[in-house]
């Protein structure tokens, strides 16, 4: 019975292989089969036959995959700057105003409105002293998403061993999830992420020290993924021995994150309980920007049904460590929809990475030629999938548009700009250098959403001017090539300053 089992899921399995294969090229629709669930019998079918021996890659293997790994790392984040010299994703101006803040100043919005966590600001100014801006949102970006390959690599080998840990940064390198983290450019997710790893590295390691001094780090980089560090930490505490001492070092990393938040930083943290709150009484609430739950089962077919596996693998043989209950944290998080939950897709990625690494190791124990057949086969279609959203990958705002946002610096130094959509406001208070007017976003707004609107869809010259004349002057609006020019029909009160192509920069005047 066993052996019919075994041939059926490694039949299943082959099939599966080659059916993704064929999606990837485009010769069968993703959503045409239920793929999800060919990936869960697959699993189950696997974790009831499949025994663990060690994998072993000999050296020379290992020698290849990890530099290739850490290679196509590389290159899949450099294509989409080929022949572009403007960074990608909706918080690229953003994180361009947060970086060069002066500390002494710093801006209410920072607190908040679009709240940035104080280490994250404190790493910035260290940066800027050796690069320039344009250089740590590219290229430093891309040396912090090598820096995660390595924490995946490291600290896989350490809670499993060699072999897994290199098929775990091979999955890393061609994972589409993470590609879209890189491209949104989720900063401060990125650098959470390396740190959280390397803290389960050190708490493996017994390296308590520097486990609380990750840990802490984490919490001042990136608040929810030290809330999801938090939460396994906690769990792993209830589940295994030692409370006493783990109680003890949670309290120290709690202490210690919180030295990072006193004074004006202490917003950041009393303005999270009630969307917190909410996304647990109320789930569905609060989503974040980012991919759906539905899109990421498609995004991650190739390594799925092996992620299941490494999954029950772990459960099958009670071995919950900080990884399994960081996984399945985030499984139930994103599931369930509860807070943020879009955003925490990033995170459980992660943790399947490593699970699918499991899951390949050990299918490549039970079948060394067909495991090492199935596992390229999948691997080169998650990296044709990587491959094709880098090549398509582009920033979201066009050079013309960027120049004429660039060309609100000739502007009086105390002009006040205006954005009327969200596509352009984080660019416009990054590359305006002047004090920005935005829907919901900023310092200088004085409306809501539902007065936005109005204004939005108003063409009523006296209503305009009623919502514009709440502002201080010099007032500036910016009117970008991919929304419609509303204000050109009013001469009256609104001069051309500049344009470009479809782009106009308008001054009111009235």
């Amino acid at each position: 019975m066993k052996t019919i089992l075994n041939n059926t899921y490694l039949q299943l399995l082959t099939i599966y292989a080659i059916i993704i294969f064929l999606t990837t090229l485009g010769i069968l629709n993703k959503f045409s089969l239920q793929f999800h669930i060919a990936a869960i019998i697959i699993a189950i079918l696997g974790i009831t036959t499949i025994k663990q021996n060690k994998l072993k890659i000999n050296k020379k293997a290992h020698y290849i995959f990890l530099p290739l790994a850490i290679l196509i790392t590389l290159t899949l984040r450099v294509i989409p700057y080929i022949n572009n010299k403007i960074p990608l994703g909706y918080d690229a101006g953003i994180y361009k105003a947060i970086i060069e803040v002066n500390l002494t100043n710093l801006p209410q919005w920072i607190f908040t409105g679009v709240t940035t966590e104080p280490g994250f600001i404190y790493l910035t100014q260290v940066l800027k002293q050796f690069f320039t801006t344009d250089t740590i949102l590219t290229s430093i970006l891309i040396l912090f998403t090598i820096i995660l390959a390595l924490a995946i690599y490291i600290t896989t080998k350490e809670y499993t061993n060699k072999s897994t840990a290199i098929l775990a940064i091979v999955i890393y390198s061609v994972s589409l999830i993470q590609f879209k983290t890189f491209w949104y450019m989720y900063y401060k997710n990125i650098i959470a992420l390396a740190l959280l790893l390397f803290s389960f590295y050190a708490h493996k390691k017994n390296k308590t020290k520097l486990f609380i001094i990750l840990a802490t780090l984490t919490g001042a980089i990136h608040r929810p993924t030290f809330y999801l560090l938090g939460l396994t930490f906690l769990i792993y505490t209830i589940l295994n021995k030692n409370k006493k001492q783990n109680i003890i070092k949670g309290i120290i990393i709690l202490a210690l994150t919180a030295l990072f938040y006193l004074g004006r930083f202490s917003q950041e943290i009393l303005i999270v309980f009630e969307p917190l709150i909410q996304g647990y009484t109320q789930p569905g609430q609060s989503p974040g920007t980012f991919i759906d739950f539905f899109t990421y089962q498609y995004s991650i077919l190739p390594y799925l049904p092996l992620a299941i596996l490494g999954l029950f693998y772990l459960i099958k043989n009670k071995q919950f460590n900080l990884i399994t209950i960081y996984t399945m944290l985030s499984l139930a998080i994103v599931y369930f929809q509860f807070f943020f939950y879009n955003r925490f897709i990033i995170m459980l990625d992660i943790g399947l990475i490593i699970l699918a690494a499991i899951g390949f190791s050990l299918l490549i124990q039970n079948k060394k030629r067909l495991g090492t057949i199935i596992t390229i086969l999948l691997l080169l279609s998650a990296g044709i999938l990587a491959t094709q959203e880098a090549i398509n990958a582009k920033p979201l705002i066009s050079e013309e548009e960027l120049n004429t946002i660039q060309y609100l610096q000739n502007t009086e130094e105390n002009a006040y700009v205006m954005s009327t959509t969200s596509i352009y406001s984080p660019y416009i208070i990054g590359y305006s250098n002047r004090k920005t007017i935005a829907p919901g976003l900023f310092d200088y707004n004085k409306h809501n959403q539902t007065q936005w609107a109005t204004f939005w869809k108003t063409k009523n010259l006296k209503e305009i001017k009623k919502f514009l004349d709440e502002y201080n002057k010099p007032l500036y609006i910016f009117i970008g090539q991919q929304q419609p020019d509303n204000l050109k029909q009013f001469k009256s009160c609104f001069t051309t300053y500049y344009a470009q192509k479809n782009n106009k920069i308008y001054q009111y005047t009235c």
